[in-house]
């Protein structure tokens, strides 16, 4: 048996994901807003984030660096950035394009999806999440679900949409209606941009409060149980008292 599972090994590392590399703001329309720990900061051009932090754009988009893959958000949108680099759309407009070395992991409330050499935008509302295969094929497995269910494959130029706990329904294109609201930049295509230059700071604006985050994570209970807990941590266990001493029975 020990034989067998040292033979797996390698065959497991093969299909192992990359290691995660920095995600950097490579463009910023105008400085976006970082929830970081108990902080609220302003970011720009040149600043890393980091796993737990929650991103707002404000009226402006960015544009992102992840080891080579891209991404971009739309105004009046929010992410937060997952283990192992996935970016959670909490609202709003993203759009990726991903690399067979390194595939950019994206999540809704209702799918995940990895886009590795396939370029796809992304839409979050509170009721529903709709995609669309820009350039390349894109597998989409839908969560909530409470059973495990195949991924679905949405082809180049289709449009892949789920409301709710219903399951994902596919088109051959875009309606009009999610076209004519996606952001103007969206419809160009995503070109990587170089950051030249050293990396930069956030800066703290104060510190942040439970109540004013909660709405950014809206429909996400796991997530917003993680960020309760940085405001709320859980009290330290009590010390264990001592046992009582047995009375003596030597006579």
């Amino acid at each position: 048996m020990l034989a067998l599972l040292l033979l797996a090994l390698p065959c497991f590392a093969a299909r192992a994901a990359p290691p995660s590399s920095p995600i950097v703001i490579t463009y910023a329309e105008q400085a976006a807003r970082i929830a970081r720990d108990t902080s609220l900061y302003r970011a720009g051009r040149g600043v890393a984030l980091r796993e737990d932090d929650l991103l707002e754009s404000g009226s402006g988009a960015l544009q992102f660096d992840a080891g080579g893959a891209s991404f971009a958000l739309g105004p009046a949108s929010r992410i937060f950035i997952d283990k192992g680099g996935e970016i959670v759309l909490l609202e709003g407009w993203l759009k990726l394009r991903g690399l067979p070395a390194r595939p950019l992991a994206a999540a809704t409330a209702h799918l995940r999806l990895a886009s590795s050499g396939s370029t796809v935008i992304l839409h979050a509302g509170a009721a529903a999440s709709e995609l669309f295969a820009e350039a390349g094929e894109v597998v989409v497995h839908e969560t909530g679900t409470g059973k495990r269910r195949p991924g679905a494959s949405v082809p180049h130029e289709h449009f892949a949409v789920r409301a709710g706990i219903l399951p994902l329904r596919l088109a051959e294109r875009a309606p009009p209606d999610f076209l004519a609201a996606m952001p103007r930049g969206f419809r160009d295509e995503l070109v990587p941009l170089a950051l030249n230059g050293p990396a930069t700071q956030p800066r703290r604006e104060r510190g942040a409060r439970f109540a004013e985050l909660a709405p950014w994570v809206n429909g996400h209970p796991l997530l917003r149980q993680r960020l309760q807990a940085r405001f709320e941590p859980p009290p330290s266990p009590r010390p264990a008292r001592p046992a009582p001493a047995l009375p003596s029975t030597i006579q």
